[in-house]
């Protein structure tokens, strides 16, 4: 072969990588910015489907309470209905883990611990933590870690079986990637930001997340390994906190820090409710 030929062939070549990439180019639906996405919305939804058993199973499985399932859902569908991503088929569920955790799947299947809701104070920590992980699945925050970890060409085929012939080992891959996906410094703060808007648009006080990263923050200066599993996955730092701060005093200014939570006496109903169900710590 001449140097001319391999030259051509290796034009062709980069030619066709610029047309897909081209063609998977799309505009983020929550935060506005060009991104690759070989994956369309339907499969995105059914990956998430299909792996979501798994998750729960690793996570010690659902906690076997309807009402307090239905209330997570409840405070969850409030931040969906205000999302960038509406139509996404979300559901909230909470799962028995001891770990203070919370995760999104692709296409809205987004779960919150026990351990988590037991260090909660009041409904408006529960809103934030809910419109956090609501964020990034409208961000599509999870997709785009799944391709950085995995390759595109490897995600883009587990999401193509996913509506199909989608096998065992499929469901396992995007658990176990999800289970130890680490959210970039950009992901988190978008993630943060997006939940703040959710939260008002919801009506909440914005303010739960600032109480919520602090509670957090706090817990894993004093128990740091209660909290090694949220911290990699999910790091918080006083940073974050400062910059949620600025984002409600520019954007959200008319709500005070002291105003109390008109849900805090239902969710310390919740909370006692799921604290009775057996030991968390």
């Amino acid at each position: 072969m001449t140097v001319n030929s391999v030259m051509r062939k290796c034009l062709v070549v980069a030619l066709l990588l610029v047309v897909a990439a081209a063609a998977g180019c799309t505009v983020n639906p929550a935060t506005g910015e060009t991104m690759l996405n070989l994956i369309p919305e339907s499969q995105e939804i059914a990956m998430g489907k299909q792996a979501a058993p798994g998750f729960v199973t690793q996570f010690e499985g659902e906690v076997p309470d309807p009402t307090l399932q239905a209330y997570v859902q409840e405070i969850g569908q409030k931040m969906a209905a205000v999302s960038d991503r509406p139509a996404l088929p979300y559901q909230y569920r909470l799962v028995k883990s001891k770990v203070p955790n919370a995760f999104a799947l692709p296409g809205g299947e987004i779960f919150v611990t026990a351990g988590l809701m037991a260090l909660m104070e009041n409904e408006r920590e529960l809103a934030a933590v809910l419109g956090h992980e609501t964020g990034h699945c409208c961000a599509l925050h999870g997709v785009q870690g799944m391709q950085r970890e995995m390759g595109v060409s490897v995600v883009a085929e587990i999401a193509a079986r996913a509506t199909g012939n989608a096998t065992a080992g499929d469901a396992a891959k995007v658990v176990g990637t999800f289970a130890n996906l680490k959210y970039s410094r950009k992901d988190e703060y978008q993630a943060d930001q997006l939940g703040l808007k959710y939260i008002v648009k919801g009506g909440y006080n914005p303010w739960g997340m600032v109480e919520l990263l602090t509670i957090l923050l706090n817990l894993s200066d004093k128990e740091p390994g209660r909290l090694e599993e949220l911290m990699q996955t999910h790091p918080i730092s006083s940073k974050r906190i400062a910059e949620a701060k600025g984002m409600i005093q520019k954007d959200y200014a008319s709500h005070q820090q002291t105003a109390a939570d008109p849900g805090k006496a239902r969710f310390m109903e919740m909370r006692a409710r799921l604290l009775k169900l057996g030991p968390l710590k």
